[in-house]
C-alpha cells in the first residue's frame, strides 16, 4: 500500500516565529484492502500531526493517544509513506568501460 501525502509548513497565527506541519494525504492513494478503505470513511485514521495513520492506542478521562502504523490492520500489508513534494531518488546506472 501506498500512501501519498502534501506536507505543509503554515505560520502559526498564535505566534509570529512558530510554524507547524500539516499533513494531508492525497485522494489517489491506493489502499491495500476494501476492508481499511471503508474502516478510513468511517473513522479519523489519519494523523495530520504525524503524516500517518494511526489508531486509538488509549481512552483517558483527560482524552485519548494515538499510535501510528506501518501495517495494515486488516490484512497486514507494510503502508509505504511517500511525500509528494520529497525529490525523486534517480538510480544513475554505472558505465563499464574497458
Amino acid at each position: 500500500m501506498k500512501a501519498l501525502y502534501k506536507k505543509e509548513t503554515l505560520k502559526d497565527p498564535e505566534s509570529e516565529n512558530n510554524t507547524y506541519s500539516n499533513f494531508t494525504l492525497k485522494r489517489d492513494t491506493e489502499f491495500c484492502c476494501e476492508k481499511f478503505k471503508n474502516y478510513c470513511k468511517k473513522f479519523t485514521v489519519w494523523s495530520y500531526e504525524q503524516g500517518k495513520f494511526s489508531i486509538v492506542d488509549q481512552i483517558t478521562y483527560e482524552g485519548h493517544s494515538v499510535q501510528s502504523i506501518d501495517f495494515c490492520p486488516f490484512c497486514g500489508e507494510k503502508i509505504d509513506y511517500k511525500d509528494e513534494n520529497a525529490p525523486q531518488k534517480v538510480k544513475k546506472k554505472k558505465i563499464k568501460t574497458f
